[in-house]
């Protein structure tokens, strides 16, 4: 080549490494800035579109299966299709690829079982399980799906090519393109000093396609956060996907106890609910009171104490008498009237005993005088006792002291209650009724006391005088599940002859939404559960009426869906 072309050739191939150069440098530069905060792209919650462990499932009109592979061991989870339930007492005899294995039970996961070596062998693997439940046998058909893994053999055997294609597709989205471009012009670069015979030039385009094939290896070096870890645990755990649906793994099902029903049409008698409380009987119960104003005495033992039983006559105490001045006054006087009476009396009658001697009074007019005396003297006595003597407080009615309003060395009056006193076996049921119902329209009624306490209830009879625009119905309690206290507040629902239909589901089976709606969950899949909106209305105490929004055949979560409303 003449001197001139080979000097022209060189100038060139030197401003095309400079150029490159300059633009390679100004990636990684802006590369740099966003590397240094470590932000490498938007964060993915964990468990979403993440690689899950491989799974094998396969399901049957009876039986739902999911096997979840951990290392060597496939864990698998039986329940009845039908509710969701654990089957703890199968024999599951297992093949993979034609290769027999026998399912341990675990008695304290509930689960199954099956050490194969297999699979740890990527690939796709065909599993029959053969179950046997009692008299009840099935035949399960599934597909084992197992992934390469990183860093195995197969991966260690990339070919320069692959490294360098991976290395340039890590780059952010654009610069892979550009630095592939970098690159094809580096080796013309390189060309055009080896033609212009200036070999020592070389090491330049060479030294630039070093630091770009460094800084692609380095998008990922060891140390820095690049982006989710891409881990099986993460991907096991439930989450909301972005199609509403909730995955739930196996293993949470059951730790929540997911169970499930087959959505029926149902008819029932029409309910109507009531707010009430519990009452005393009033022909069983009583309280105790003072009919004078005094000084409370505590008998022997002390008071009562809350609980108590006591028994009709019983002594609960005594009430000392305590007078006013005026009355302190009122009595002094009578007191004094009394004594002269009784003295005028006692010298009248000295006077008619000496005429009695001689004969000049009759005996009936000494008689008079002396019986006179007499009841002065009695009213004088009685007087006297009435500033001492205490009033017994006796239990009016047989039962337990169910509240005490006093101590010893109070001051009572005789509008205060001092003891309340209620048999516990014999109580009442007051409701409220805002609504018109007529006696004979209630042919039974519950009510329930907080969580499952569930109160037989006969109807007694209802008020006609309307109390701030409610009437109040009257319930005698039949059966108690536990000790009730008066004053408890309870939820009457009264059975009516009207008859309903619709889809019954327990209240346990509904939810609320973010947005403000009731939603059910409907099981699609072994770990799959879709929210779907209802419209649904209190039926009883413990089951709601649905009118809308699911079909007879769905499988609804009916138990602990709450807490499945929690999974985002």
């Amino acid at each position: 080549m003449p001197y001139p072309l080979r000097r022209l050739t060189a100038c060139l191939a030197r401003i095309i490494a400079v150029l490159v150069t300059a633009a390679l440098l100004g990636l990684d530069a802006g590369h740099a800035f966003a590397h240094e905060g470590h932000d490498h792209g938007a964060e993915v919650s964990p468990g979403q579109d993440l690689p899950a462990s491989p799974r094998v499932i396969a399901t049957s009109e009876r039986y739902q299966l999911v096997g979840i592979v951990e290392g060597e061991v496939l864990v698998i989870y039986l329940d009845r299709a039908e509710d969701n339930a654990p089957v703890l007492t199968a024999t599951l005899e297992v093949s993979i690829d034609s290769e027999a294995f026998k399912a341990e039970p675990d008695a304290k996961s509930g689960t199954y079982e099956v050490t194969a070596p297999v699979l740890r062998k990527a690939g796709s693997h065909e599993v029959l399980i053969n179950l046997t439940d009692g008299s009840a046998q099935d035949l399960l058909v599934g597909t084992l799906r197992i992934p390469a893994a990183s860093g195995s053999e197969e991966g260690g055997r990339r070919s320069l090519r692959q490294i360098l294609g991976e290395a340039l597709a890590s780059w952010p989205t654009g610069r892979g393109a550009l630095s592939l471009a970098g690159v094809f012009l580096l080796a013309a670069a390189g060309g055009g000093l080896l033609l212009s015979g200036t070999r020592k030039l070389l090491i330049i385009p060479a030294a630039i396609l070093g630091l770009l094939l460094a800084s692609a290896f380095a998008w990922a070096h060891e140390g820095h956060d690049h982006g989710p870890d891409l881990t099986a645990s993460a991907a096991n755990a439930p989450s909301r996907r972005p199609d509403g649906s909730i995955f739930v793994p196996k293993p949470t099902q059951r730790l929540l106890e997911i169970r499930t029903r087959t959505a029926t049409v149902e008819t029932r008698p029409r309910t109507v609910r009531f707010n009430g409380r519990v009452v005393a009987d009033p022909n069983r119960s009583g309280v105790v009171q003072s009919t004078i104003q005094g000084r409370y005495q505590a008998p022997q033992g002390g008071v009562p104490a809350l609980g108590t039983r006591v028994k009709a006559g019983d002594l609960l105490g005594r009430v000392a008498p305590s007078f006013a001045s005026i009355d302190a006054s009122d009595m002094a006087q009578t007191l004094g009237s009394v004594e002269q009476e009784i003295a005028l009396v006692r010298n009248k009658l000295a006077r008619q005993e000496q005429l009695l001697k001689n004969n000049v009074v009759a005996t009936a007019t000494v008689d008079d005088t002396r019986t006179q005396l007499e009841g002065l003297e009695k009213r004088r006595s009685e007087l006297l006792a009435a500033r001492i003597r205490p009033e017994d407080l006796h239990a009016p009615v047989d039962g337990v002291i169910a509240a005490t309003r006093v101590v010893p060395g109070q001051v009572v009056a005789q509008s205060d209650q001092l003891f309340q006193i209620v048999d516990p076996a014999s109580l009442l049921v007051e409701a409220l009724a805002f609504d018109q119902i007529g006696a004979d329209a209630v042919e039974e009624a519950l009510a329930s006391v907080g969580g499952d306490a569930v109160i037989k209830l006969t109807f007694m009879g209802r008020s006609r005088a309307l109390q701030q625009h409610y009437s109040i119905l009257q319930f005698r309690i039949m059966e108690m599940p536990a000790p009730l206290d008066v004053g408890t507040p309870v939820a009457v629902v009264a059975t009516t002859k009207a008859q309903i239909s619709g889809i019954i589901l327990p209240s346990s089976a509904v939810a609320q939404a973010p947005n403000g709606q009731t939603i059910v969950f409907s099981h699609k899949e072994p770990e799959v559960f879709i929210p779907r909106a209802v419209r649904a209305e209190l039926l009883d105490s413990h089951n709601v009426l649905i009118n809308g929004g699911i079909a007879p055949g769905d499988k609804i979560v009916v138990q602990n869906a709450p807490l499945m409303n929690q999974v985002r």
